[in-house]
Order: C-alpha cells, then sequence, then structure tokens
C-alpha cells in the first residue's frame, strides 16, 4: 500500500475518532483551543493531536494547542505539496495549527477534513 493511500485511511479513521469524540460530548482540555473558534476548527485542532500522538507517542492528553490562525492557502496541497502529486490552484480558506508534545513545537496546515504536518 502506498503512503498516500495509507495517510488517507488514517486521516478517515482519525477524523472518525473526532466525530465519534465531539457526538459523545467529550470534554474539551484547559489547553484547547478558545471556545469561539468555529467547530470545523476544533476538529481539525483533535485531528492534528491525533496525528502528532501516532507520529511521536506523546499522550493526547500531554499535547498542547500553542496556536491557531486561520489563512488562505494558494492551493489545495495547504502549503505543504507532495512530489509528484497535482493539486488544485485555487484558493483554499484554512488553518495553520501549532502544538506542543514533549516541548517540541509542531506546525499543522488544516482545511475541510484534511491536516498535513509541516516538515520540520
Amino acid at each position: 500500500m502506498d503512503i498516500s493511500k495509507s495517510r488517507s485511511i488514517a486521516t478517515a479513521v482519525l477524523f472518525s475518532l473526532v466525530l465519534l469524540v465531539s457526538a459523545c460530548g467529550g470534554k474539551g482540555e484547559e489547553a484547547g483551543p478558545p471556545p469561539e473558534l468555529p467547530e470545523d476548527a476544533e476538529s481539525l485542532v483533535m485531528l492534528a493531536k491525533f496525528d502528532l500522538t501516532l507520529r511521536t507517542g506523546v499522550d493526547l492528553e500531554e499535547i498542547i494547542t500553542e496556536s491557531i490562525e486561520e489563512t488562505l492557502f494558494d492551493d489545495s496541497s495547504l502549503g505543504v505539496p507532495q512530489p509528484g502529486v497535482q493539486y488544485e490552484a485555487v484558493v483554499t480558506p484554512g488553518y495553520i495549527i501549532t502544538l506542543n508534545a514533549g516541548g517540541e513545537s509542531y506546525e499543522y496546515h488544516a482545511s475541510g477534513a484534511k491536516v498535513v504536518q509541516v516538515p520540520q
């Protein structure tokens, strides 16, 4: 199975978990996003946290949201293009999410149901 397909499956599973947690009335963390954020931003932060947990092994509860910034990306790659992949050249609204896990900062770009870690 290629990496792109594996990431798509992992993203779908993680997004399903976020929706399940939201539907069950899961409580937000103290360090989570401010309550005035739109629901989609909160879901994208949770998706980024799930991804970071898988990548680093840091417990979800220990990941801190440092910042969330609304932005417009130049294309559907969200500013993180993969080699050999074609992207729509359309302005894409989304978020830049900065998380902290184990004292390290990690940046994610997100839009719709897509969350992409920016390589460090």
